[in-house]
């Protein structure tokens, strides 16, 4: 008879509201269940309207009070065969009454057996009485009794008010808690409905380690990666996760696909990693598994900006940074790197491949204007930046970068000399003339070790009008 009776709940009006354990279901004046259903193998359907408030005998095969002007029906057709139940208050006593087809039948025997047959499903499939029912199976035979009935119930709405009402109304020991966990989200089938239980009850799991992995485990039952992220955001937020939680929080992103809704979880947690490396090493990790740039540029900008990084993360944030293969994102993280003081002469190397592995001259010559600032590698700055010019391959785009690099101050001898050697890169004869014209202005001319190098520099220039203005600066400079 269980498949026979096994159907889907449209509901059509709100669920009773209960005020004590043997009201089966109150609703106020001119307010009406109605519910039908039709089995996937039949042409069975079933529709019950009830109204007032209804009790029931403990095992659901009989009514025995309803209020005044109140009233059940039950009518089900199937195999073409159409039966009806009408409950109702009638001076002061209750009037059942029973049909086949169009015609009434005496109510004993034949419709208190089908009386006993149907109302216990009716009342498992319909909301009716449903906290009472609840609190009343829990009580008798625990949380294995509830599970059972849990799994009968065909509605996945109903399947989860009946979770709601048991954490509401009982406390569960832990052994209990495990069981439901293990169990529960096995016979719910919507993430919507399971999602509803997991954000309005996930505090009374988190405390316990225990129940925490078991929580975090039975997360895998959701589906839906809005559903899943809505759950972690809930948990996140209504609670103080400790290290085991959080690293079961962080693993329980994997489960999620959407980049977005990844995203946005780490964002939140970023503020939980603030001042421990471990559960910052856990978020980081977790950057490995989103494929988007930008939300990966996202999260490590944030990660720089607010200064949670310490000297033991920075090597894990640049290579994740170079698993970014947007040459705009990678550019933008590799400049707060140099604003936060982030290079170092331990990873000047590992920067330099950062760099390489832009494909935009634009954005390299970027960063290498920031690097013009940066003075966090001492005496190594002014030869990274030289070594690292070898990749702009635009006459103009060196030139140019080679001018600013004349401005930095207190440039040694050597430094000097290495920039002017450096300089021959320039293919263009009339950029690499411009460039030895801004140095005569900027270099010590004073000195003759540089003064020789600018003059050996110029043998380079093919035009004579520029061979000239260079020369003419040079010896300018020696008569003053």
């Amino acid at each position: 008879m269980k498949a026979l009776f096994k159907i889907t709940i449209l509901l059509v009006l709100v669920l009773p509201l209960l005020t004590n354990q043997v009201q089966a279901s109150k609703f106020g004046p001119e307010k009406e269940l109605t519910s039908r259903e039709r089995s996937n193998w039949n042409a069975e359907n079933i529709k019950i309207s009830s109204h007032g408030e209804i009790k029931f005998n403990n095992d659901y095969t009989d009514i025995i009070d309803i209020s005044d002007d109140g009233y059940l029906k039950i009518s089900m057709v199937s195999f073409g065969m159409k039966r009806k139940l009408y409950f109702r208050s009638y001076r002061g006593k209750i009037d059942k009454l029973y049909y086949e087809g169009h015609k009434q039948v005496d109510f004993e025997p034949k419709g208190r057996k089908w009386m006993e047959e149907v109302l216990p499903k009716v009342v498992r499939n319909s909301g009716l009485d449903l906290e009472n029912r609840v609190n009343k199976v829990y009580e008798k035979g625990g949380i294995d009794a509830f599970l059972s009935e849990l799994k009968e119930t065909d509605s996945d709405y109903f399947r989860s008010q009946m979770v709601h009402y048991l954490l509401d109304n009982n406390e569960l020991k832990n052994k209990e808690k495990e069981k439901l966990l293990k169990e529960f989200p096995s016979y719910i089938d919507s993430d919507y409905e399971l999602s509803r239980i997991y954000k309005k009850h996930n505090s009374i799991f988190i405390d316990d380690n225990i129940l925490s992995k078991e929580f975090f485990n039975s997360l895998d039952k959701v589906s839906s990666d809005y559903e899943l992220s809505q759950i972690l955001s809930s948990v996140f937020i209504n609670n103080n996760l400790n290290d085991s939680s959080f690293e079961f929080f962080i693993s329980a992103m994997d489960n999620i696909d959407s980049d977005h809704e990844k995203s946005n979880l780490i964002k939140l947690a970023i503020s939980e990693g603030k001042n421990s490396g471990i559960k910052l090493d856990l978020i980081l990790n977790n950057l490995k598994g989103i494929n988007s740039d930008y939300e990966k540029g996202v999260i490590i900008n944030t990660v720089i900006n607010e200064d949670l990084f310490d000297t033991g993360n920075i090597d894990k944030i640049m290579e994740l940074s170079s698993e970014v293969s947007s040459d705009y994102e990678s550019a933008q993280i590799m400049k707060k790197m140099l604003k936060h003081d982030m290079i170092t002469p331990e990873n000047k190397e590992q920067f330099k491949e950062m760099m390489n592995n832009l494909s935009s001259e634009y954005s390299y010559k970027e960063i290498l204007k920031a690097f013009l600032e940066y003075d966090k590698l001492g005496e190594d700055n002014f030869d990274f930046m030289l070594e690292a010019s070898d990749k702009i391959t635009s006459s103009y785009e060196l030139s140019k970068f080679y001018k600013m690099m004349l401005n930095k101050e207190g440039l040694s001898t050597k430094q000097q000399l290495s920039l002017i050697e450096k300089a021959r890169n320039i293919d263009s004869s009339y950029e690499y003339a411009s460039f030895l014209l801004e140095a005569t202005k900027k270099l010590d001319l004073d000195n003759e070790k540089i003064q020789n190098a600018l003059i050996d520099a110029t043998q380079e220039i093919d035009s004579e009008y520029d061979y000239g203005k260079v020369m003419k600066a040079i010896y300018s400079h020696k008569r003053n």
